[in-house]
């Protein structure tokens, strides 16, 4: 079988993709344009650069270093980079270090969208231009491969190599996966849906979701947006299009309230709470406490026994 055969090639071995030329592959109603397509080494020399086509660079063997728009970007294997149109961008080179790379240049015409409104794809369509919209204001972004982006790698390197009946019909299929997939890597896998609004809110309850679960863990923004496959600066904005804060006072009230529950309903200290709700201090609690409810810790523990006191009382003498 074709796939087995696929499978058994090295990253050697697929070293001598290269398209130079257009490949137009229908979508929708219009197509996109792959302008070039070709797997390089740590011996290719590339100049910084810009041009208004998307390029996705999909590190293969060592880490690859790039400038883009001034940063400095690293990109482990099974990583990609996702570059938008207009934006600077050049290899790093280093001659020294061993490194295998596959880049994708292609375009994504107006019309591909406005043609794909009136047929069935029009809810791919809209999360397509929602991942685009995401994508396009970050400019430049690194992903983990969710997607075995690589076996597509290989895929379309066997067919350049062996040339078999229909391998041009089937090159655009690999193309458009690859593309296709590599956006995949976005966005969670979880959320499916057309609006940009509601993708917004369903991704914020998803990590809210996620913070309920996990509060008394070590939770960062960064580890919170790798799980979710986005960008931390993506999920600051969807906290503050649905819930009027930020991650870190989300995460943080969230800690609070779990705090409220062990003053309540046991004798620890505060010290331990602290640590139970996931804490590094019990500085940062009393902290919360005085900015949310004005009062320290210990005092609401008082008043909160207190009254399950009076209410306990009330009970008693009906």
């Amino acid at each position: 079988m074709i796939f087995l055969e696929v499978i058994k090639l090295s990253v050697k071995e697929i070293s001598s993709i290269y398209q130079p030329y257009i490949v137009r592959i229908p979508l929708w109603d219009s197509e996109i344009l792959v302008r070039h397509v070709e797997l390089l080494d740590q011996e290719a020399t590339e100049f910084p650069h810009v041009h208004n086509s998307f390029e996705i660079y999909y590190s293969l063997k060592g880490v690859l270093k790039m400038n883009v728009a001034g940063h400095i970007v690293g990109i482990p294997p099974q990583q990609l980079l996702l570059v938008s149109p207009n934006t600077p961008h050049g290899r790093i080179y280093e001659p020294d270090s061993e490194r295998e790379y596959f880049i994708i240049i292609f375009d994504l015409p107006d019309k591909l969208f406005s043609a794909a409104e009136t047929i069935s794809a029009s809810e791919e369509v809209h999360e397509l231009k929602n991942i685009l919209s995401e994508f396009i204001t970050d400019y430049h972004s690194v992903y983990h491969d969710h997607n075995q982006c690589t076996e597509i790698i290989e895929q379309i390197a066997f067919e350049l190599k062996e040339r078999r009946l229909g391998w041009q019909s089937i090159i655009k299929g690999l193309y458009l996966e690859f593309i296709l997939k590599s956006f995949r890597n976005i966005v969670p896998s979880t959320l499916n849906i057309a609006s940009h609004d509601s993708q917004n809110l369903n991704l914020a309850i998803e990590i809210s979701k996620y913070l309920h679960a996990n509060y008394d863990k070590e939770i960062t923004l960064q580890s919170v947006a790798d799980t979710m496959h986005v960008t931390p600066r993506h999920i600051n904005r969807v906290f503050e299009a649905c819930f009027g804060t930020t991650f870190s006072n989300t995460l943080s009230l969230f800690r609070l309230n779990h705090a409220k529950e062990y003053l309540y309903k046991t004798s620890y200290s505060i010290d331990k709470i602290a640590n139970l709700v996931g804490f590094s201090s019990s500085r940062t609690l009393h902290r919360l406490f005085q900015e949310n409810e004005n009062i320290t810790a210990t005092q609401y523990r008082k008043n909160v026994r207190k009254s399950m006191t009076c209410d306990e009382y009330i009970k008693d003498s009906e």
